[in-house]
């Protein structure tokens, strides 16, 4: 299916809440790819900016904070190590207080650009399915096959709800949807690589589907498509 001197790049895109994560692992785990959801990059950030007390909307603090953080992998042309170690962070940085801030530090147009080529090197040598909001716009325009996810709100909510409560939090729909509602805004209004839907990608709605049938419905138009 896929050539055979390069790996293939697949970009999912979309809102919080869509089902990216979850949908995007499990397409990985399928067709044997690496599999990089971007916005633990951002997490990580706002992370330390909390750990530290550092002011969130201070765009010069967030870019001289990424800078620090991920100075050594650019350095080296080599940021999967890293970014394993961030995967084993996962549980701190998917709590509703990073759900809260992370938007803000996303949106600063110099934290965006200065991670552009972290998530480049992460994709360089193919076979990878990478998740986010800007990935088939802004950083990989050029990937094999992208898609953007979309639901209705009250699915993503109730996704977004579940998942924290099964992670011991105690939080109201209400509390979720303002959380959903504000990162929206946020995502789409934001000057630097807002979320929109990418040249080319194919919308899968996944309300009313389970992430089987997503899946399924995501592999068929992937193994159909000759790259």
């Amino acid at each position: 299916m896929f050539k055979k001197r390069r790996g293939i790049i697949i970009t999912i895109d979309g809102p919080a809440g869509a089902g990216k994560s979850t949908i995007a692992r499990k397409i990985a785990d399928k067709l044997l790819l690496t599999y990089i959801n971007t916005g633990d990059l951002y997490r990580f950030i706002t992370f330390h900016a909390l750990q530290n007390e550092l002011d969130v909307k201070n765009e010069e603090e967030m870019k001289t904070l990424s800078d620090k953080l991920f100075g050594e992998c650019l350095s080296k042309n080599n940021c999967h190590n890293f970014f394993s170690k961030i995967e084993k962070l996962s549980d701190l940085i998917h709590t509703p207080k990073i759900n809260e801030y992370v938007s803000i530090v996303a949106q600063h147009p110099s934290v965006r650009k200065s991670l552009i080529p972290v998530q480049r090197i992460l994709a360089k040598n193919g076979s990878i399915v990478m998740e986010g909001r800007d990935i088939g716009t802004v950083v990989m325009p050029s990937a094999d096959i992208k898609f953007f996810l979309v639901a209705d709100q009250e699915t993503r909510v109730n996704r977004r709800l579940e998942e924290l409560i099964r992670k011991g939090y105690n939080i109201t729909f209400q509390e979720v949807e303002k959380e959903i509602i504000n990162r929206d805004l946020i995502d789409s209004k934001r000057k630097d690589a807002p979320l929109t839907k990418p040249e080319g990608a194919i919308i899968i709605d996944t309300s009313n589907k389970n992430v089987s049938q997503v899946v399924e419905e995501m592999l068929i138009i992937i193994r159909s498509i000759k790259v």
